[in-house]
């Protein structure tokens, strides 16, 4: 993990519990945090992620950090979110267990940077024209790390 990224992810961290989150990260040394489709009976494994936030036991929202604001970064980050039905996950005090997902925020965070104009717009064009896929992603949001806190309140102020 490159220290710009590892210093994102505390940060992240950080704010989520300062927002009364539980969190569990892949990047604690221990288990990864894996997202899974299951279908039929079966699991199968998608993608692991940096951290999810948990609130009354709920997997609420999920963040990825990104070192690439790429279309194909994005896209593939909210594509795996929205297909998966299932979180391997640890709350306070207690092993991984699949939690499942329902209607879940991503936050896909990227290093702060003077990103242009140009920049902006692809990134508005990205979430207006993703096609949902009735899947369990209600909605995500690209910020930088200064802007991920104000991101945050914003959304919980129209959250119920």
């Amino acid at each position: 993990m490159s220290d710009k990224r590892g210093e994102i992810l505390a940060k992240c961290i950080e704010i989520l519990k300062s927002h009364d989150y539980t969190v569990d990260t892949s990047n604690d040394g221990t288990e990864n945090v894996r997202l899974y489709r299951e279908h039929n009976e079966e699991k199968f494994a998608l993608a692991e992620v940096d951290i999810v936030g948990l609130k009354k036991g709920v997997v609420q929202l999920i963040v990825a950090i990104e070192e690439s604001n790429t279309p194909k970064a994005i896209l593939g980050d909210v594509a795996v979110v929205d297909m998966a039905n299932a979180c391997l996950v640890r709350e306070a005090g207690s092993d991984r267990k699949l939690h499942p997902l329902n209607k879940v925020v991503l936050f896909i965070v990227t290093p702060a940077s003077n990103e242009s104009v140009k920049e902006r717009a692809l990134m508005v064009l990205l979430r207006d024209s993703y096609n949902f896929m009735e899947g369990n992603l209600r909605d995500f949001i690209v910020t930088t790390e200064d802007e991920f806190e104000n991101e945050l309140a914003d959304l919980e102020l129209y959250v119920v």
